[in-house]
């Protein structure tokens, strides 16, 4: 596996890991108001008048600002150590473990009647 493979193997598993509590949590790094098209920084209330306030673009950026954190730490990380881990493996393992917990946290309100 070549270092730009493991490294992207490390940051899909570490967005993946971040993204799961950031939505349960809703730590969001920004909030978007779709009918007035603004741009808030940080978790923000709706604005009012019918507009919903969309957290998701949030949860994307503060989980690929972690997994970039963590993968500029990785790139540090002598070969031989790293060499050791299945990547390829943990890459598509660790989202599916992601989706279940999201689904999990998630079904209460599917379930709402």
């Amino acid at each position: 596996m070549t270092k730009a493979e493991r490294l992207a193997a490390i940051f899909a598993i570490a967005f993946a890991v971040i993204y799961a509590p950031t939505m349960d949590f809703n730590w969001t790094l920004a909030t978007y108001h779709p009918i007035q098209g603004i741009w808030q920084f940080g978790r923000a209330p709706p604005l009012g008048g019918g507009s919903p306030a969309m957290y998701w673009y949030g949860f994307v950026f503060t989980s690929a600002l972690g997994a970039l954190v963590v993968t500029g730490i990785a790139a540090f990380i002598p070969h031989n150590l790293m060499d050791r881990v299945p990547w390829r493996s943990l890459a598509w393992l660790v989202p599916i473990c992601a989706i279940i917990y999201i689904a999990y946290v998630l079904f209460p309100y599917a379930t709402k009647t």
